[in-house]
């Protein structure tokens, strides 16, 4: 059930059915020279969709921007504060609350550390003051791949983007890892991140995307499992 496409009659209707909804979260980076900024959201919107065909969910609206520390300096990342994050999530968490939504699932399709941690808070802090039963997940760490450095923009979310949307796909750069100080504390990280890429697009393909996609789906669902099916302590 696509939340966002729904009256208020249908969402009634359907919450007799379910009280779990997924929250997708995205983010606005570049993810190299070959793939659209909005990459994120898609792959964690697409999970989400697939997920409510096969099993009775609310699929909400996206947050479309989150925090980018890794892809600062390049046109068209868009990154939001750690504390805006967290309290604008807070705030949908509960929101779903008074909805009467009990089960939600927070969806992340970008996995950088403070990103999370910044929905970590914002799910923790809705558990401590609500009776929901909150997971999150990106679906990132659901996927096994055998391309050695795979990340950010490389194979697996190449193939991903090449199985839904290949017309947004402009080509197969070379693999790129680009080494970035250890320690250091950095205004900007354009200049150590080449062109924009930590992996290797250039293995991806369609196939593959499908194979990937279907690992994420499946971490969802059994995530879902233990969310609904778990009592509450």
């Amino acid at each position: 059930m696509i939340l966002g496409e729904m009256s208020w009659p249908e969402i009634e209707k359907g919450l007799m059915k379910t009280r779990t909804v997924i929250l997708p979260v995205g983010a606005v980076e570049e993810h190299g020279p070959h793939l659209p900024v909005t990459t994120d959201t898609l792959q964690a919107l697409e999970v989400a969709y697939e997920v409510a065909r096969r099993r009775e969910v609310f699929v909400a609206p996206p947050v479309h921007y989150g925090i980018c520390r890794s892809t600062r300096g390049f046109p068209g990342t868009v990154s939001v504060g750690f504390d805006a994050l967290r309290d604008y999530v807070y705030d949908i968490l509960l929101g779903f609350y008074e909805s009467n939504f009990r089960y939600v699932m927070v969806l992340s399709g970008h996995a950088g550390g403070q990103h999370m941690a910044s929905l970590k808070e914002a799910c923790q802090s809705a558990v401590n003051n609500t009776d929901l039963r909150v997971s999150l997940l990106t679906d990132f760490d659901l996927i096994r791949c055998d391309t050695p450095g795979d990340g950010h923009a490389g194979d697996i979310e190449t193939s991903r983007m090449l199985l839904h949307r290949p017309d947004l796909v402009r080509g197969f750069p070379p693999a790129s890892h680009p080494k970035r100080p250890r320690y250091l504390i950095l205004r900007s990280v354009r200049e150590f991140m080449g062109d924009g890429i930590m992996g290797d697009p250039s293995r991806a393909s369609a196939q593959k995307g499908s194979m990937y996609f279907e690992m994420a789906v499946q971490g969802v669902l059994e995530a879902l499992d233990e969310l609904e099916g778990c009592s509450p302590e």
